[in-house]
């Protein structure tokens, strides 16, 4: 009878202890993480060709404009103009990528923003208001349903990575 007990204590320890799942580290939420806006594939990144470079677009642009039908994380009727600046220390010339804060998205308090991901007509302008380069819809589109779905599922290290690989621009030609 002890050895029948000491059989299941035995495997009852064992069953115990095993993990059947490792938890997938989700990240936290982090109110100074950025979103880079890189070049799309195919831009020169230094090479003289016709319209601008991408090296070129990061060290004229002065700000982002778009239009979204959410303002204030409030939907509207009629979509409204919005507009972000570029600091000098929000520009990488390494890369060359241009940051815009992760709060535009995901704020402090860990609420979705959906003025950026809604958004449509995302232009870049330098000094004196010329636009030099955009964001395609279907790029802001695309990245959408996955910053949400990552959102979601509270996986802040998968809406961080997608902050930084799912926006691309495009220089005017």
């Amino acid at each position: 009878m002890k050895k029948i007990l000491f059989l299941l204590l035995t495997i009852a320890i064992a069953f115990a202890s095993c993990d059947p799942k490792p938890e997938i580290d989700k990240g936290k939420l982090d109110p100074n993480a950025t979103i880079t806006i890189r070049p799309a594939k195919g831009v020169k990144v230094r090479a003289t060709v016709k319209g601008l470079t991408a090296l070129e677009v990061v060290q004229q642009a002065t700000s982002i404009h778009y239009h979204s039908h959410y303002f204030d994380n409030r939907y509207e009727e009629t979509a409204k103009d919005i507009s972000r600046g570029f600091r000098e220390d929000m520009k990488d010339f390494d890369t060359p990528a241009l940051k815009m804060l992760g709060i535009d998205v995901i704020a402090a308090t860990g609420e979705y923003y959906r003025d950026l991901t809604y958004a449509k007509n995302v232009y870049i302008v330098r000094e004196g208001g010329d636009t030099i380069a955009y964001i395609p819809d279907e790029v802001i589109n695309a990245a959408r349903p996955l910053i949400e779905a990552a959102y979601e599922a509270e996986n802040y290290t998968e809406v961080y990575r997608l902050f930084d690989t799912a926006f691309t621009f495009k220089p005017i030609e």
